[in-house]
Order: C-alpha cells, then sequence, then structure tokens
C-alpha cells in the first residue's frame, strides 16, 4: 500500500471517526492490511493490532490497543469495574462521565480510578443516561479479561 494510502487512512479515516487526536497518538510504523480484493481488513501500529474494519459498512473498530488510543471514553464507578472486567454490559446506574462521544461510537470504557476496562459501543447519550438513569449504555466488545485473535 503506498504512503498516500496510509496518509488518508490515518490523517483522513481514523482523525474523522475518533478526533483529531488520535494522529499525535498513531506516530510509529504504520501498517494496513488488506484482503486479495483489495479491501481494508486490518491496521496495525507496530506489531500491534489497532483497529479491524467492520465487513459491512468499513467502519474502523478499535481493539483493546486501540481503544487505549482514542478519546471517546465512558467513565464508570469502582462498583462496576469487576463486572465490566467479566464482560458485562455497561448499565447507566454505574455511568460517572461520557466524554466526547454520542450514540453509535466506539467508546473506551475506564473506571473512575483510571483503569481501563475495555472497548464497546455507545447506545445512550449522556443526557439520555442522566434523564432515565437505567438500561444499559455501552453494549462491550473486548474487555481486559478477553484474548483477541490477532
Amino acid at each position: 500500500m503506498d504512503q498516500l494510502t496510509r496518509d488518508i487512512i490515518r490523517g483522513g479515516v481514523l482523525s474523522y471517526i475518533y478526533g483529531p487526536s488520535i494522529l499525535k497518538k498513531l506516530s510509529g510504523e504504520f501498517k494496513i492490511e488488506v484482503s486479495r480484493t483489495g479491501g481494508l481488513r486490518r491496521i496495525y501500529l507496530g506489531d500491534e493490532l489497532i483497529f479491524t474494519i467492520r465487513a459491512s459498512d468499513g467502519r474502523p473498530l478499535p481493539t483493546l490497543e486501540g481503544a487505549r488510543l482514542i478519546d471517546k471514553v465512558v467513565i464508570v464507578s469502582r462498583e462496576a469495574a469487576p463486572f465490566v472486567k467479566q464482560g458485562r454490559s455497561v448499565m447507566a446506574r454505574f455511568v460517572i462521565d461520557i466524554r466526547n462521544a454520542v450514540p453509535g461510537d466506539e467508546v473506551a470504557i475506564y473506571s473512575e480510578d483510571g483503569e481501563f476496562l475495555g472497548v464497546g459501543r455507545l447506545l445512550l447519550s449522556k443526557d439520555e443516561v442522566l434523564s432515565v438513569g437505567r438500561g444499559v449504555v455501552v453494549k462491550l466488545r473486548h474487555h481486559v479479561g478477553t484474548s483477541e485473535v490477532k
């Protein structure tokens, strides 16, 4: 893959979806795996898999390592941290804050102590969480207790 395509994916696609601050964190060897048909499959930073590409729409989805790079964050209480580590969805009553994210975004999940817990898809907005106060807020994709296939 040529340098122009790498720059478009890094500077265009990833910064558009996950914010311009990701560009500072993507310094280093940036590799893109392409399928036989020419479609994007995986994105690596060095030897670490940071994004996989969803086949249905081509959206880059962060792995656990990739989630540490994004600034779309959900902060949960200490009480919820062990459950999220086990792979449970994040419930509204345990959400402390939602930063830089809207429903449908992929978000990194941290405890209020700053411990990284996982990554998932945000289902409710911050206002909805505060007004409703119940239900699933983040459907987990990966949690720190899982081992991802590379």
